[in-house]
C-alpha cells in the first residue's frame, strides 16, 4: 500500500511540475542563458536575464520571457498533446486513489482492486509515453505554420527528438544560429515515469499475494491431530 501511496503523491506533484525543458546558451561574452519549460497547466515558461523578447517567433525558434499559454505562442498541436496527457494523469490519479480505497481492510485475494490498478497503470504509462513519442511531431507541425521551409526537421532539434543536444555549427538544427542547446524531459515527466515503474512493481506484488492459499491469506493456522 505504501508504494501505491507513493504513486498517488508522484502523480499529484507532476500535475504542477514542468514536463519538458529547453536550454539555450548563445555565443558571445555577454550572452545570457535562456531556459524554457513546458507544463500542462502553465504552458510555456521562459527565463532570460536580458535580450529576450516577450514572445518568440516560432516554437522554439527563440527565447521567451515569462509564462504564456501554448496557444498564445502558436503551439496549438502541442497544447492538444499536453491536454491529453494531463487527462491521462488525472485518470491515473483517480484510479490510484480508488485502488487504495478498495485495498483498505480487504483480504489479499480480493480481486476487485485489479481492474482499477490496471486502469491506473495503463493511464500512467500512456501519460509519459505520449509526450515522449509525439511531442517532436506536434512541435514539427507547429513550426511548419511559422517556418514552412524549415530544415530543422532533418537536423538536431526538439522537432526531431524528445531529448537531445547540439553545438553551434552550420546547418546544425537549432544550433545553426549560434545557440548551444539542450532539451529533454523535466521533473514532472520523470515523476510520471517513476510512478509507472512503481505501478508495475505493485501489480506484481498484488498478483503474488493473490496466489496465496486461502488459509494463509486469512492467517489461519492448521490445527494438528
Amino acid at each position: 500500500m505504501g508504494l501505491l501511496l507513493a504513486v498517488v503523491v508522484l502523480l499529484s506533484i507532476s500535475v504542477v511540475s514542468p514536463w519538458w525543458y529547453e536550454t539555450e546558451v548563445p555565443s558571445g561574452p555577454n550572452a545570457d542563458t535562456s531556459t524554457q519549460t513546458y507544463s500542462p497547466l502553465s504552458g510555456v515558461t521562459g527565463t532570460c536575464a536580458t535580450g529576450c523578447s516577450p514572445f518568440f517567433t516560432g516554437p522554439p525558434v527563440g527565447p521567451v520571457q515569462g509564462t504564456h499559454s501554448f496557444g498564445s505562442l502558436g503551439l496549438n498541436e502541442t497544447a492538444i498533446l499536453y491536454d491529453a496527457s494531463l487527462s491521462l494523469v488525472v485518470v491515473g490519479l483517480a484510479g490510484g486513489v480508488a485502488t487504495l480505497a478498495v485495498m483498505i481492510g480487504r483480504p489479499p485475494r480480493d480481486r476487485r482492486r485489479f481492474p482499477l490498478l490496471g486502469l491506473t497503470l495503463v493511464a500512467t504509462v500512456l501519460a509519459s509515453g505520449l509526450p515522449a513519442a509525439l511531442q517532436p511531431v506536434t512541435l514539427r507541425a507547429d513550426v511548419a505554420t511559422f517556418l514552412p521551409n524549415s530544415t530543422w526537421t532533418a537536423a538536431p532539434s526538439p522537432e526531431t527528438s524528445f531529448w537531445g543536444s547540439c553545438t553551434p555549427g552550420p546547418w546544425n538544427g537549432v544550433c545553426s544560429s549560434g545557440w548551444a542547446t539542450t532539451w529533454g524531459p523535466d521533473a514532472g515527466w520523470y515523476m510520471i515515469a517513476v510512478a509507472g515503474t512503481l505501478l508495475v512493481v505493485v501489480s506484481f506484488l498484488l498478483w503474488r499475494k493473490g496466489r496465496v492459499p486461502d488459509s494463509a491469506a486469512k492467517g489461519d493456522v492448521p490445527v494438528g491431530p
